[in-house]
């Protein structure tokens, strides 16, 4: 978005969303929207595990102590919740257990972001 903003010379002091800086730039396919099909791709591809057990031992796993003070840190699942809609790593599990089914979701999933 920084880049868009400097080609268009518009100041960080301006009050513009970024969703009107991508409609004056007139870009059609963002490229957030192809990191997270990738990134659901790949998660598909552990979670089934093709990849091999100490993948799916770090997506699935929690580092132990404590953090520091401010926002949580967003996890793999997390993001893989959010994206598939849904609630619990075992839904996502049992869906990505079909390669078929989950390119099907993925692809349905990235269509609804672009629009």
């Amino acid at each position: 978005m920084w880049c868009y903003r400097r080609v268009l010379r518009i100041s960080w002091k301006e009050y513009k969303t970024n969703e009107e800086v991508l409609q004056a730039a007139d870009v059609t396919e963002r490229l957030l929207d192809q990191l997270i099909k990738r990134k659901l791709r790949y998660a598909g591809h552990v979670i089934r595990g093709s990849s091999g057990h100490l993948l799916q031992l770090a997506l699935k796993s929690r580092i132990e102590g404590r953090r520091g003070i401010g926002r949580p840190e967003r996890s793999w699942s997390d993001d893989t919740k959010q994206w598939t809609h849904y609630r619990t790593y075992g839904e996502i599990k049992q869906k990505a257990e079909s390669r078929q089914k989950w390119r099907v979701m993925v692809v349905d999933l990235w269509t609804e972001e672009s629009n």
